[in-house]
C-alpha cells in the first residue's frame, strides 16, 4: 500500500481526474460524494480499481504477447516469401498472412491472460481499499475483488464467513474454467479454419 501511495497514485490520480472531468457523463467514470456532487479531490480517486486495473494489465501483457509472437513465428516461411514475391508490402504480408494464421495465438494469449488477471491477488490487496459493496466508480477510492477478498479475509473468518469464502473461490474457480475453455473452442475452430482455407 505504501508503494502504492508513492509511485503510483502521484502519476495517474491527475489522469483519473481527467477523465472525470469530461467523461462523467458515462456513470463508471463519474466521481462522486455522498451527497451526489462531482468529487474533485485527489483522495477520492487513490487505491481504485481504475489503479489496479493498470497494474494488472501491466503484469498480463508479457504472457499475452509472447504466447502472440510465438504464434505469430509459426507463420509458414514460404507464403510469407509468396506474400513479398506478389509484390507485397511487409504491413501486407502480416495483415495477409500472420495475422490470420496468429488469430489463434491472439485469442488464446488473451483468454490466458484474463484468466491470470481474474485470479491475481497480492497486487489487487496491495492496491485498492477494500470495500464491502458493489462500488460501479471505477476511478473512485475503493473496490475489491474476489481473489482479494479471501486473502484478506480467510484468517479471521467465522465458519459461515469460511464456507462464503470457499463458494467465492468456487465462483472464480468457474469464471476461470469457462473462459479458459471458451479460449480453447475458439482456438480450436480458428485452426480448423486455416486448415480448411490452406
Amino acid at each position: 500500500s505504501r508503494c502504492c501511495d508513492d509511485q503510483l497514485n502521484p502519476p495517474i490520480i491527475p489522469v483519473s481526474q481527467w477523465i472525470s472531468t469530461y467523461f462523467a457523463w458515462i456513470p463508471i467514470f463519474a466521481v462522486t460524494n455522498a451527497d451526489g456532487t462531482p468529487a474533485t479531490d485527489a483522495s477520492a480517486f487513490t487505491s481504485s480499481a481504475f489503479i489496479a486495473g493498470l497494474v494488472v494489465s501491466l503484469m498480463i501483457v508479457p504472457t499475452q504477447t509472447s504466447i502472440m509472437r510465438e504464434a505469430f513465428m509459426q507463420a509458414p516461411p514460404g507464403e510469407r516469401e509468396a506474400a513479398y514475391a506478389l509484390g507485397s508490402t511487409r504491413w501486407g504480408m502480416i495483415t495477409a498472412v500472420v495475422l490470420p494464421f496468429g488469430r489463434g495465438g491472439i485469442i488464446g494469449g488473451t483468454m490466458l491472460a484474463l484468466g491470470r488477471a481474474l485470479g491475481e491477488t497480492i497486487a489487487i490487496y496491495m492496491i485498492i481499499s477494500p470495500i464491502f459493496y458493489i462500488n460501479w466508480e471505477v476511478l473512485k477510492t475503493g473496490s475489491n475483488s474476489i481473489s482479494a477478498l479471501i486473502a484478506l479475509r480467510y484468517g479471521e473468518a467465522s465458519e459461515f464467513g469460511l464456507s462464503a469464502l470457499m463458494a467465492a473461490g468456487l465462483a472464480l474457480f468457474l469464471i476461470t474454467l469457462v473462459i479458459n475453455f471458451s479460449a480453447s473452442s475458439i482456438v480450436a475452430r480458428s485452426r480448423s479454419g486455416a486448415q480448411t482455407d490452406g
